[in-house]
């Protein structure tokens, strides 16, 4: 199919405006043109690169991905990125386990290369050419940026079959298996002890690796612990450390909710934060008491937050010391 019938057909799948076309050709001659990279903190020390895309092309990204790759069905053990499923199905998934393994994969975005997201794209019906363009658009020096909005769709894509390799191994030794990202859990009544080899071998045939420093193997009586979340009691929990930071939050929050010169010292958004991490233990533990007793007491504060997180606070509190 010549070029130009190629780009056509990208036009026309992802539903890319006309006005969009000089950007599209830009980044497709230039894509590094069009990405500012920055630094984040990871909470075990180090950084991790962000790569985002610029709105320009951010717009495009966003067509492939409403009208390309949502269509795409996810393999059923994949829990990362999917509509529906999340950190908390993924820990069901392995409820009342007697035995658990956890690994992580390494340099998860950056090591799906450009062929791979090819690959993928043609073995699920896309053209040749569609599917190389659309490569282009979503990839950053040969790999996937962590920051593009394509990315954590088309990582599901690539690892498509090696979830199903891996799903059946799993089947083969009577486990259970599923995929976060780049974080793997295998369990069952028992765990093979050479399981990160067996692994690793799927893995390293397609380029990939184990991080061999994050690999965790729990065996009956220990504390299970997935994607943020307690397995060990048979039923879903917050992990304590949550619990006790969130109640530490909580106390100082409300220990200062009335004293105005002392919330002018806060961060505006911190209600928003507790309230988020609120709401994330009732979706763990929809019965856990003090979460709903605490949500519903903050809740009563809600326009008094939202004031101060717009800098209209003063019209809400005229009496408060505004040089303290």
């Amino acid at each position: 199919m010549p070029e130009s019938e190629d780009l056509l057909a990208l036009l026309n799948i992802c539903e890319i405006e006309s006005s969009n076309t000089p950007v599209l050709f830009s980044v497709l001659g230039s894509p590094d043109k069009f990405y500012r990279s920055f630094k984040i903190p990871k909470r075990n020390g180090g950084f991790r690169v962000i790569d985002s895309p610029y709105p320009s092309l951010e717009i495009i990204q966003r067509s492939i991905l409403r009208n390309v790759l949502s269509n795409f069905p996810a393999h059923p053990n994949a829990y990362a990125f999917i509509k529906g499923r999340n950190a908390i199905t993924h820990a069901s998934h392995h409820l009342a386990c007697r035995e658990l393994i956890t690994l992580d994969i390494k340099d998860f975005f950056p090591s799906i290369t450009r062929q791979m997201v090819i690959d993928a794209l043609i073995e699920n019906g896309l053209a040749n050419g569609v599917a190389n363009y659309i490569s282009l658009l979503c990839c950053l020096n040969g790999t996937l940026p962590q920051g593009a909005c394509t990315s954590p769709a088309l990582s599901n894509l690539v690892f498509e079959r090696i979830d199903e390799r891996l799903s059946r191994l799993a089947k083969t030794l009577k486990l259970k298996y599923s995929r976060y990202a780049d974080d793997l859990a295998f369990s069952g009544d028992a765990i093979p002890r050479d399981m990160p080899q067996l692994i690793e071998r799927i893995l390293e045939s397609r380029d990939l690796k184990l991080n061999k420093e994050k690999i965790r193997l729990k065996i009956a009586g220990a504390k299970k612990i997935i994607t943020g979340v307690s397995i060990s009691s048979g039923t879903l929990k917050a992990p304590r450390e949550f619990k006790r930071l969130l109640r530490t939050q909580i106390y100082e929050l409300e220990k200062n909710i009335d004293d105005i010169s002392q919330m002018r010292s806060f961060d505006p958004l911190v209600y928003e934060r507790v309230l988020g991490r609120l709401n994330y233990l009732l979706q763990i533990e929809p019965k856990n008491a003090f979460a709903l007793q605490k949500k519903a007491s903050l809740s009563q504060h809600h326009q008094r937050f939202l004031a101060l997180s717009s800098g209209q606070w003063p019209a809400l509190f005229p009496d408060a010391d505004l040089a303290a």
